[in-house]
């Protein structure tokens, strides 16, 4: 779904198990590594071995002790985890300019005028009348996706008594794949450094005739056989990814949901604040 890279493979993960093992000058450069893994790119072998106060030879040697051929393919190899989002790989020594309260607020209008720039209020509306027509809403996401489903579920869950939220901690998958059913609808959060489980999940809704709704950002390379793809910009001045334009459209599409829920989902509302009261809860 997305460019990922194993734990055992990034080029922190080979220092770190080598790091006790190297010499002085290796470690040196080594540390120097560590504190801005993500500046590899930015370095020739020379420049490198400048900044770190080391000889050539030391860059080579260090270089294939972790395991890769040449320079290059380390410099790749960080590339590579740069693209699948790593924060770690994101962050640079040195900061940017651009880093600025108001640069924040100016990225973020823009990743939100981006996003909804390419959304149709029909399809929105035609998914807000699916969700509440569906048998069961289920909603999924993985790693930092969790958060996005787990949020746009709980806005909804208002109307719709029916919206779940998998896994619940201590579960797997597999128990909710074999649950879809044609009538369901399936929300899957799939941006940046979602797992595999995200395209195989919407797969088997779809093998199952349930409906799919699939939020995606630029990095998502194939969300699988989904019903609607939403994309969302996410760019951002540092190495977190910026999600305004996320949280907005979950919001967007919940709003929708409630406005369109008609008077069963304001009995149910009703129903929630009384019992608000019954609990001697805060609303």
């Amino acid at each position: 779904m997305s460019t990922t890279i194993s734990a055992k493979g990034s080029l922190v993960a080979r220092i770190t198990r080598q790091l006790e093992s190297l010499s002085p000058t290796e470690r040196r450069l080594a540390e120097f590594l560590l504190d801005f893994p993500g500046d590899l790119p930015s370095y020739t072998a020379t420049e490198l071995a400048d900044a770190a106060r080391v000889s050539n030879a030391a860059v080579t040697r260090l270089i294939q002790r972790l395991g890769y051929d040449t320079y290059s393919e380390a410099r790749r190899q960080v590339r590579l985890e740069q693209k699948a989002g790593s924060p770690l790989m994101l962050l640079g020594a040195e900061g940017k300019a651009g880093d600025t309260l108001r640069a924040h607020l100016e990225l973020s209008v823009q990743n939100l005028s981006d996003t909804y720039g390419g959304l149709s209020e029909d399809m929105l509306d035609r998914i807000a009348r699916a969700m509440l027509a569906a048998k069961r809403v289920w909603f999924a996401g993985f790693r930092n996706n969790h958060s996005f489903a787990a949020y746009l579920r709980w806005q909804v869950f208002r109307v719709i008594e029916t919206a779940i939220l998998l896994p619940v901690a201590g579960e797997t998958i597999a128990e909710y794949a074999v649950t879809l059913r044609k009538g369901d609808l399936l929300v899957v959060f799939a941006l940046r450094r979602s797992t595999p489980a995200s395209v195989r999940l919407i797969r088997q809704a779809a093998r199952a005739g349930a409906g799919v709704l699939c939020v995606v950002d630029a990095t998502t390379d194939d969300p699988g056989p989904a019903t609607w793809v939403i994309s969302c910009q996410t760019r951002a001045a540092g190495p977190l990814d910026n999600h305004v334009a996320v949280i907005g459209l979950a919001h967007f599409i919940a709003t929708r949901v409630l406005e369109l829920s008609g008077r069963e989902g304001r009995r149910r509302m009703a129903a929630i604040e009384a019992a608000h009261d019954a609990f001697d809860e805060e609303p």
